[in-house]
């Protein structure tokens, strides 16, 4: 049994989430993970440094600026989405496309840069109209997890919560309350990455997958790849399909290779007339066991 951690311990934690996703401890990953270097992590950490700050002297913003003040670049020869404008930052974050692991930590996982809107131009329409810092907080909150799984990386609630000066659990109501107000899903890492307890996105796919809408259709409703959609019918029809020869969540976790939790997830989401069906089947006879149906269904 795991000890409980203290609130000192838990803080620490957080801090080296956020800490290991910048822009040096991406560098020295690629040097360590994708370079072929092999000279150590102590002499990476040295090279990146130094390259930090050469970058620093040479910053992409400025360049251009001044050239195009000296009439050398007009605003047509350089592509705008590489450079910052006016409200926007860089953020790190963990592409769409790498997905969790156990035992993967975040210093393990691949990070790409994305930019930020911080204050934009309804921001400033807010102050004129009249605002609550709730609103605006949730109103960036959406843009920017819009903005990043546009640029094809995923925010967590940590990020969200350092980018919006406030604690976790206050993010997580605002994710919360926004998603039950708009219906709508928001592209989080751990909404996306099904790392969070939150059943709605997998209640809002299968639910649209019992309604006979293809996957194509579902991906882009949910703002979910079509590999992540395919992975939570597949799950989904695995769960109902084992459920038929035994209730035993134990035996079903073990033939599916799925945690406890999702897969009570994924029975609270079939129809309770067709789990019906499936309580009388389970009480029939058959030739074939469970494990040899679902090879045959895959």
């Amino acid at each position: 049994m795991s000890k409980t951690l203290t609130k000192h311990e838990v803080n620490m934690k957080k801090f080296r989430r956020i800490n290991d996703k910048s822009l040096r401890q991406h560098l020295i990953h690629k040097f360590l993970n994708s370079y072929g270097y092999d000279k150590g992590e102590v002499t990476a950490q040295a090279i990146v440094d130094d390259i930090l700050k050469t970058v620093e002297h040479y910053f992409v913003v400025r360049k251009p600026l001044e050239q195009m003040a000296q009439g050398k670049l007009t605003p047509d020869e350089f592509s705008d989405e590489r450079y910052l404008r006016y409200g926007q930052l860089v953020w790190m974050a963990v592409p769409v496309d790498e997905f969790p692991e156990r035992g993967k930590s975040i210093v393990k996982t691949r990070m790409k840069p994305v930019i930020l809107t911080y204050l934009a131009s309804e921001d400033i329409e807010t102050i004129r109209d009249g605002f609550t810092s709730r609103q605006l907080r949730i109103n960036r909150m959406v843009r920017w997890c819009d903005e990043a799984y546009d640029q094809g990386a995923l925010l967590t609630q940590l990020d969200l919560a350092v980018l919006l000066n406030v604690c976790d659990s206050v993010v997580s109501d605002y994710v919360n309350e926004y998603q039950r107000a708009s219906g709508r899903i928001l592209p989080t890492r751990g909404n996306i990455h099904d790392m969070s307890g939150a059943i709605t996105h997998k209640r809002e796919i299968i639910t649209m997958y019992l309604q006979d809408f293809l996957t194509p259709t579902i991906a882009r409703r949910t703002r979910h790849s079509k590999d992540a959609v395919d992975r939570y019918i597949r799950d989904y029809e695995a769960v109902k399909l084992v459920r038929t020869a035994t209730a035993d969540i134990d035996r079903i976790s073990q033939i599916t290779h799925l945690s406890k939790r999702v897969i009570r997830q994924y029975l609270d989401l079939i129809p309770a007339d067709e789990l019906a069906s499936i309580e009388i089947r389970s009480l029939a006879p058959e030739s074939q066991s469970v494990e040899e149906r679902l090879l045959d269904d895959q």
